[in-house]
């Protein structure tokens, strides 16, 4: 059975948006420290690996939203290896609330990267044995596939500063999904909750560049599905999303009474 780890997190308010409900990216953010946190208690910390030349690195990264937790919730988040093949792990991610409702689930590939020769190694065998997992090389990994947005709706550029680099020196995970949020409608935002996120990781972003998020906003019945490219300067590709949100008819659309919309052109 693997090895389960699990940490309990408070949403404070820098946490939540304006309904006083936790972000996506806050919900990543206690997903990464947890993982962090379990590395260190098996004794594979991330700042030794780093001395070691070695780092994972998230190629597909998975996220379903359930219910929203509100500010001030306390939060317990659980999370474990499910697979290793060769430089690859599938690590899964759960977030539960007071009640122990799932409210939350996630799931990473991530590929195990030697630093000096820039490229991916194979996963050490004592791993297998920390983190109480079985070698499986029957099974193929699957990937994530998404498409580019066809019709750009929405485009918005962004410079790298020092605070969106993490301890590898380029651009932290969570940091794609705020700049694809900045390019969702206001009147989106204040309707609609995100409940479903895919990211495929394409190429790292470091200090100093620009980058272009480039969004398709594709509106249903009672949902919304966005599609998102960010590219370079050069066009090149360095990831590619896709959102979907549904449409909020709980007493948390208050903001339609509010008239905040109008204010703010105001």
């Amino acid at each position: 059975m693997a090895h389960v780890f699990k940490k309990k997190y408070e949403v404070t308010y820098r946490d939540t948006n304006v309904r006083q409900e936790c972000n996506l990216s806050a919900y990543m953010e206690f997903m990464v420290d947890a993982a962090f946190c379990q590395e260190a208690t098996l004794g594979l910390s991330i700042s030794d690996l780093i001395k070691s030349n070695h780092t994972w690195v998230i190629y597909d990264y998975k996220i379903k939203i359930h219910k929203y937790a509100n500010y001030r919730d306390k939060l317990n988040v659980v999370t474990y290896v499910k697979r290793f093949k060769k430089f690859y792990a599938i690590r899964i991610f759960e977030i539960y609330d007071e009640s122990n409702t799932l409210i939350v689930e996630g799931e990473t590939l991530a590929f195990f990267i030697d630093m000096i020769k820039v490229r991916p190694c194979v996963i050490p065998k004592y791993y297998y044995e920390l983190y109480c997992v079985e070698e499986d090389n029957k099974e193929p990994i699957k990937k994530l596939k998404l498409k580019a947005p066809e019709k750009i709706t929405h485009e918005k550029e962004f410079e790298i500063r020092y605070g969106d680099i993490d301890l590898n020196l380029h651009v932290g995970n969570v940091q794609y999904v705020k700049w694809i949020m900045e390019t969702i409608p206001f009147e989106v935002m204040t309707n609609y909750r995100n409940n479903h996120i895919k990211i495929k990781y394409e190429k790292e972003i470091k200090y100093g560049e620009k980058i272009r998020v480039q969004t398709q906003i594709e509106k249903l019945a009672d949902k919304i599905v966005a599609m998102h490219q960010i590219i370079d300067k050069e066009d090149k590709e360095i990831a590619l999303l896709e959102s979907h949100w549904e449409e909020i008819n709980d007493d948390k659309n208050f903001l339609k009474n509010l008239n905040i919309e109008q204010n703010i052109k105001q």
